[in-house]
């Protein structure tokens, strides 16, 4: 690992989430309540609403705000809806908003083998040290299905915001597709694995006038060819035999 990069357990995540406002929020702005949080909660309807009772886990919820948004939704696919946090500040702030939420790395997840239908992690891979380790981890505590989003290793504009000092802070290394498959494919029998680029966003800090034409632009760019892979991030649904 770069040294300048720091690894997950040496950031002090109370330093980029408060309650109010998460990671992401701080980067995107308006365009994250407005446009980014809303696909992640479309997402995971589209990847599960088919579903009834699953009992989910998700891995890394920041300050909570897409879980919240699926309680509130309060869809039928979901039975039971565990998050966990890597810093216990973030923990508590998750059970105060009545989430059930456990203090846990991603890479050393405190629950059974097959304990859940299926692991969601949204923006969690590309902070850890082991890749490797946490799709393990993931792997082993889900009964067969995965859902993530993370950084487009193939978008130059990702590569470049990596350069910056507080993505550095925050230990932000971003990965190929072929890279994300390999660390489930060491880890299980894959069945299926799909990737496709997800959002496009712009810093934070964009006039509110500009917003409608932003989520446009990321509607359309995410369907483009060839330069939707410029996307800064990628969605990935995974299935795997036991």
């Amino acid at each position: 690992m770069d040294r300048h990069i720091k690894s997950d357990d040496q950031v002090d995540w109370a330093d980029f989430h408060s309650p109010e406002e998460s990671w992401r929020t701080r980067l995107l702005g308006d365009l994250s309540a407005q446009y980014a949080i809303p696909r992640y909660v479309q997402l995971f309807i589209d990847t599960f609403g088919a579903s009834e009772g699953l009992r989910l886990l998700e891995v890394g919820a920041g300050n909570g705000e897409v879980p919240l948004q699926i309680r509130d939704l309060a869809p039928a696919c979901v039975g039971r809806y565990w998050v966990t946090e890597l810093f216990r500040e973030g923990t508590r702030w998750l059970d105060q908003q009545g989430l059930c939420a456990c203090a846990a790395d991603a890479q050393r997840i405190p629950f059974a083998d097959n304990s859940c239908d299926a692991v969601i992690s949204f923006d969690v891979l590309h902070h850890v040290s082991d890749p490797y380790l946490m799709a393990k981890e993931t792997v082993r505590v889900s009964r067969g299905r995965l859902l993530l989003v993370e950084s487009n290793g193939l978008s130059l504009g990702r590569k470049l915001m990596e350069l910056t000092p507080g993505h550095r802070a925050a230990g932000e290394r971003s990965y190929t597709p072929q890279q994300y498959r390999a660390f489930f494919a060491a880890a299980c029998r894959l069945t299926r694995f799909e990737i496709k680029p997800f959002l496009f966003p712009f810093p934070g800090g964009v006039p509110p006038a500009l917003l409608p034409a932003l989520i446009a632009f990321n509607r359309v760019i995410e369907k483009t060819p060839f330069f939707r892979w410029q996307c800064s991030n990628v969605s990935i649904q995974i299935e795997f035999g036991q």
